[in-house]
């Protein structure tokens, strides 16, 4: 019974930690919390010792873009039958940079990655760009999921860096994760996919996984809201879901310009 419950975590795309090391996260945060005396820093960093330790396959392989003004997500698909990878994100992350302005690319494992829009191929309609991937080994390895298989009320997992929020461990940083349904699948030229997930800015270019992240579903594009506010908390309450680029949809753009 144990056995079972562990293989279907591992293939849900999450980690089963083995025990001592998720009560060595819980002994560290509390150490954290009584040394900061239960300071609102101190809380966050204890959940973010406990969060690291959770951390999914998938997440260690969901990148931060920071750019001259849109920071955002990306992530590498691949290989290809010609055995290249490419380092996927929404086209808007780096739109504003100039060809020689450096974007730099920081994963959940501690390494930092410099490169240039120049490098990068795009489509400002489609909302997605790419750039040929040094390496594989970062790589999702998933397969892009087929018009047949996005329907409503699936469920959908949205992987990114919100800008208002992070999860650290010592140097390291963890993306976030929006779960929703989908709500509207049309097929058109761009942001076909829409989905009540509560996304914020940030997730734009993060991948969109189904419910047992074995397929890729969408790239994310941008959120939804009701309205809006300067108010922090009220705008998290106008925010009603996001919308993304579909997995055919991505596909096409990579057959056109890969």
């Amino acid at each position: 019974m144990q056995t079972d419950n562990r293989i279907k975590v591992q293939q849900a795309g999450l980690r089963a930690e083995p025990t001592y090391k998720i009560l060595n996260a819980m002994t560290q945060a509390v150490r954290v919390l009584r040394k900061q005396k239960f300071s609102v820093f101190a809380f966050f960093t204890a959940t973010s010792l406990f969060q690291a330790v959770q951390a999914s396959p998938v997440d260690l392989k969901v990148f931060k873009v920071v750019t001259a003004s849109s920071p955002g997500t990306a992530f590498v698909l691949g290989p290809s039958d010609r055995g290249q990878c490419i380092l996927l994100t929404a086209y808007h992350v780096i739109k504003n940079n100039s060809d020689t302005e450096p974007l730099e690319i920081f994963t959940p494992k501690g390494q930092k990655f410099l490169m240039n829009k120049s490098s990068f191929k795009y489509d400002e309609t489609i909302d997605l760009a790419f750039a040929i991937a040094s390496s594989c080994s970062n790589s999702l390895g998933l397969p892009l999921a087929r018009a047949t298989t996005i329907t409503v009320s699936t469920k959908v997992h949205i992987k990114g860096y919100p800008t208002d929020e992070e999860v650290t461990h010592s140097v390291r940083i963890m993306p976030f994760t929006a779960t929703g349904r989908v709500t509207q699948y049309n097929n058109s030229e761009t942001y076909d996919l829409n989905y009540d997930a509560p996304t914020k800015p940030g997730y734009s270019g993060g991948p969109v996984l189904n419910d047992d992240g074995r397929e890729l579903m969408a790239v994310h594009g941008m959120s939804d809201t009701v309205g809006d506010s300067n108010d922090h908390n009220l705008r998290e309450q106008l925010r009603v879901g996001g919308r993304g680029i579909s997995a055919p949809l991505v596909y096409r753009f990579l057959k056109a310009y890969g």
